[in-house]
């Protein structure tokens, strides 16, 4: 099976990656049955799934999890009913593995042994901080006894308006310093201290991560950041940081390793379907889609790193 590739998010006449994914998962459902109230989720979580249900696995080991993915809530549905659900995506992208020979999965990755098991919503044992664990998306158990962490996005690195830690962007417009201009000279240096480092990546939530990957007793020797490229400019952001923040946590012990949904897949397009038709529907849903000019849109396939 061959992928297209052109010129992403064209089509779609948008620069902003939330707003592109947004759309994209909009004209995929198509005719697909909706919330009556909420029109970004689907009606039912069996059809935002590939598989039309959740291993018997996932399914409990999700009902385990912190976040509400499965269940509706008094102000909204289930998380994984919602179109842009980075939960879907990665239910849609590795359950199917479940009971697949995964050896073409685990290359696709660059890991150094085969998958023996994989399991959803992974909370982490001996956390020093409470009260709570930090729950990751995957755990990968491999044949040689290692253990390999998974946290996954899709559209959240582009939907952050503030950056995190210190004070909001907003706060600092393009050539201005609202302290300085308002006669607070002092203050203004205060807040230069401030100032976001990062806009697209949740380095607080990795940084728990890999503190509580380190404090499990399993010992997980390392963590893929498994994201979604558009290929818009706020997807060269956030690989910037991305490439930024692996340099930073390079000589720990724990191996962050950064790849994008695109690549893996790619990877993947020549090898058996882990079940009939994963091939097709992945790249009719998340790698190629038909925007207004109807042209066929697929990301780059631009290296974020090394993956070992």
């Amino acid at each position: 099976m061959s992928v297209s590739r052109s010129q992403p998010g064209r089509a779609l006449n948008t620069e902003d990656s939330a707003t592109l994914i947004d759309e994209w998962q909009d004209q995929w459902a198509g005719k697909l049955a909706r919330d009556s109230k909420w029109r970004a989720y689907a009606a039912t979580l069996e059809s935002n799934l590939f598989l039309g249900h959740l291993h018997q696995d996932t399914m409990a080991e999700f009902r385990k999890g912190d976040g509400s993915e499965l269940r509706d809530a008094a102000t909204r549905p289930a998380k994984m009913r919602a179109l842009v659900s980075s939960s879907a995506l990665a239910v849609n992208f590795f359950d199917p593995w479940r009971n697949a020979d995964k050896r073409a999965l685990s290359r696709a990755l660059g890991l150094p042994s085969p998958i023996a098991q994989l399991s959803f919503e992974f909370k982490t044992n001996d956390f020093p901080v409470k009260p709570r664990s930090p729950n990751l998306d995957l755990i990968l158990h491999l044949d040689d006894g290692r253990s390999v962490a998974v946290e996954s996005k899709f559209s959240e690195p582009y939907r952050s308006r503030d950056g995190f830690a210190g004070l909001s962007v907003r706060y600092f417009p393009d050539n201005e310093t609202l302290w300085s201009e308002a006669r607070l000279p002092a203050a203004q240096r205060v807040a230069d201290r401030l100032r976001p480092e990062w806009i697209h990546l949740d380095v607080p939530q990795l940084l728990k991560h890999l503190l509580g990957l380190a404090n499990d007793p399993a010992r997980p020797d390392s963590l893929i950041y498994l994201w979604f490229d558009t290929g818009q400019r706020d997807a060269d952001a956030h690989r910037r940081e991305i490439e930024r923040f692996t340099r930073e946590v390079a000589n720990d012990f724990i191996t962050f390793r950064p790849t994008t949904y695109q690549d893996t897949f790619r990877a993947l397009t020549e090898s058996e379907e882990p079940v009939e038709g994963w091939h097709g529907y992945m790249d009719q849903r998340y790698f190629t889609c038909r925007g207004r000019t109807n042209r066929r849109i697929h990301p780059d396939a631009r290296k974020t790193g090394a993956r070992g």
